[in-house]
């Protein structure tokens, strides 16, 4: 009878042995899945944000989430982008769906070439790869050389991830010709400006990582204030001689002038320690002020004007007054390229470009304005002592931390305007 009870026992502990087996090999089979090879048929953008919160697409960036849809996932360990080691969420897996996080660091640029546009997963003994275009992060345009250029000029176009740029459109869908950008680190693209640009807008940047808008301040003759030919406001003129100039500079070169200009430091007026001010009839300016919404935040548009720099910029700043009767530090914004933050010197920090470009001067730089909107800057104008406005060059040391020295470039200025800053969004998708 012992013997037998012995042998009860065996058979009840194999029963146990095999029943624990049974659930060990089921919840293992849960996490490796079945030993086929996984297979990707198909990549969606995961966007909450999005009018399709779940798209189907040819290509994703750094930093978006995608669903990959296939079969065989489950048991995958290991999910390379561009042969780099990407998150991928367990909890949201099955066996034909899974997310993943296309990390920032994934490389674009520096991949080996058969890594390249590739998505692989590893699953036990398979590698599996799935072809699929991995792009930078979105380009973006953040400043344009000149932004009313003539046709023949060559500008450029400065922001990030402008590699491959093969397209750049002027408003009206006007083609730029002899497009080069910066393929490595994607920082710059140049253009030639061509003819027959009438409308003011954006210019769209298009490259290998998707296309960009500029700030819609391109060609804005409908905010010149002042530009010495068809329109001239001006009023009077301290320590400036005011007599018109015309020879075409630079003789040669990216950008030229652009019919009469004037010019600060100029001859008989340098500017030692002192202040030249050139000055525009406010009255006149603020109705063209009125071709931007008033209720445009003083972030959102700026005064820009053109200018070319005759030698080295080793001192002094342009003060561009709007409301003029507070003092010459009251209403204004500052462009001080060789007094980083206003702070300091740096006679290295202007790098002459040796061709007219654009400087852009928002309200918000001016402490009165910040926060403000348009309309503040247009009722300040109003209730202004003198009815005056426009730049001064100043050099008279900044913020009582140091004195100046005499300052030896001559600015030569035209094309005086009010421009917008808002910049349109693009979509890489028709539908949004």
């Amino acid at each position: 009878m012992k013997i037998l009870s012995i042998k009860n026992n065996l058979i009840l502990l194999g029963v146990f042995a095999t029943i624990i087996s049974f659930n060990s090999c089921k919840q293992q089979n849960e996490l490796t899945g079945n030993t086929l090879a996984p297979e990707i048929t198909a990549v969606y953008l995961e966007d909450a944000q999005s009018k399709v919160p779940d798209r189907q697409v040819d290509f994703a960036r750094l930093g978006q989430t995608i669903r990959l849809q296939g079969a065989n996932f489950i048991g995958v360990t290991k999910v390379l982008i561009n042969g780099y080691s990407c998150y991928f969420n367990l909890a949201l897996m099955a066996d034909n769906s899974m997310i993943v996080a296309v990390n920032q660091k994934v490389p674009t640029i520096d991949v080996e070439p058969s890594l390249k546009n590739t998505i692989q997963l590893v699953k036990g003994i398979h590698t599996v790869t799935y072809h699929f275009d991995i792009r930078a992060a979105a380009p973006a345009v953040t400043v344009v050389s000149h932004t009313m250029p003539q046709a023949g000029d060559v500008i450029s176009i400065i922001g990030t991830n402008l590699q491959g740029v093969t397209r750049v459109l002027f408003p009206g869908n006007i083609e730029g010709t002899n497009i080069s950008s910066d393929d490595v680190d994607g920082k710059w693209c140049r253009v030639t400006v061509p003819a027959g640009i009438t409308a003011s807008g954006s210019l769209t940047v298009i490259g290998a990582n998707g296309g960009a808008y500029s700030p819609a301040y391109i060609n804005f003759k409908e905010g010149v204030m002042n530009d010495f030919d068809g329109v001239d406001n001006y009023s009077w003129g301290s320590g400036i001689d005011n007599t018109k100039l015309n020879t075409v500079i630079p003789a040669s070169g990216d950008c030229k002038s652009q019919g009469n200009y004037s010019c600060f430091n100029s001859g008989s007026n340098t500017a030692a320690n002192g202040v030249q001010k050139f000055w525009l009839k406010s009255d006149l300016l603020m109705p063209i002020m009125n071709n931007i919404d008033a209720s445009t935040s003083t972030d959102q548009c700026a005064i820009q004007m053109d200018i070319y720099v005759e030698g080295v910029w080793n001192s002094g700043i342009i003060r561009f007054v709007m409301a003029d009767g507070w003092g010459n530090s009251r209403y204004c914004m500052l462009y001080q390229p060789v007094y980083p933050n206003g702070t300091s010197y740096d006679a290295t920090a202007f790098v002459n470009p040796n061709c007219w470009f654009t400087i852009t001067l928002p309200f918000s730089l001016s402490n009165d304005f910040t926060g403000k909107t348009l309309g503040d800057v247009i009722a300040q104008m109003a209730q202004a002592s003198y009815k005056q406005s426009g730049p001064f060059f100043e050099n008279s040391g900044i913020q009582n931390v140091f004195d100046p020295v005499v300052a030896t470039q001559k600015i030569y200025f035209d094309n005086i305007r009010i421009v917008p800053l808002a910049t349109p969004t693009y979509s890489d998708f028709p539908d949004e």
